[in-house]
């Protein structure tokens, strides 16, 4: 039914039992050049297919290509994907395919405050045939399973992410809400999510290791609790 849209009422490509392919069509990154009406959008599927709320793009030290994105959902993922080869100021062509080809990953969030960015690559950390990936393009249509296998933070709904412009490598990421967290059978709160029943969401920061947008490593902190737990009742927000 389309989640109560009905689209497959007005158009049989939305029946999955007549396609089941057709969701594996959707939940991409699409870059559409501005300064050439007649060029065609650019599917970036390197990028991974999810609910991607956005794609926040800035370029590393080194030169590289790098774009955070979170996956709008509860209990998915934040990801980065930084690209094989660098930015050239001078070569607008060569920039256009810089998000074709390069390292897709998922954030961990420990404990202590450390945090590290984990390759979704085929052949690495159980990300095999053997596992059900049978190559690369297979994790990137399936990014929320290979995530899920590598053990990434299951956040409170990522949604935007932005990079501070004074302040290198620096991150935040609005984390929408999770009322599911806690329930029975779904995952508690942990020191990146510390809230069960989280109606009103957080922001979480982080900083990457030597101030480098491509770094593997971060430390992060919780910037923004929102809500007034000590209300009432959770749902009221003012006195």
């Amino acid at each position: 039914t389309g989640a109560g849209y009905d689209w497959a009422v007005e158009d049989f490509r939305f029946d999955l039992q007549l396609n089941p392919n057709e969701a594996n069509r959707f939940g991409w990154v699409v870059e559409i050049d501005p300064f050439d009406p007649k060029s065609k959008p650019v599917k970036h599927t390197a990028l991974g297919r999810f609910k991607h709320e956005g794609a926040t793009v800035t370029i590393a030290p080194s030169g590289h290509a790098v774009v955070y994105m979170g996956d709008d959902q509860r209990f998915e993922y934040i990801y980065k994907f930084v690209s094989k080869h660098k930015y050239n100021p001078k070569n607008r062509k060569a920039n256009m395919s810089l998000l074709s080809e390069g390292t897709l990953y998922v954030a961990r969030f420990d404990a202590d405050g450390n945090g590290t960015w984990l390759p979704l690559v085929h052949g690495q950390n159980g990300l095999t045939a053997e596992n059900g990936f049978a190559d690369q393009g297979e994790i990137a249509i399936m990014a929320r399973l290979a995530a899920d296998k590598v053990g990434a933070t299951k956040m409170d709904r990522p949604e935007w992410i932005a990079v501070n412009p004074r302040q290198a490598g620096e991150v935040y990421c609005t984390l929408t809400n999770n009322s599911d967290r806690g329930k029975e059978g779904k995952p508690g709160a942990d020191a990146a999510n510390p809230r069960n029943g989280n109606l009103f969401g957080h922001i979480i920061r982080w900083q990457e290791n030597g101030a480098d947008a491509a770094a593997t490593g971060f430390k992060w902190d919780i910037f923004v609790l929102a809500g007034r737990p000590d209300a009432a009742k959770p749902e009221h927000v003012g006195n």
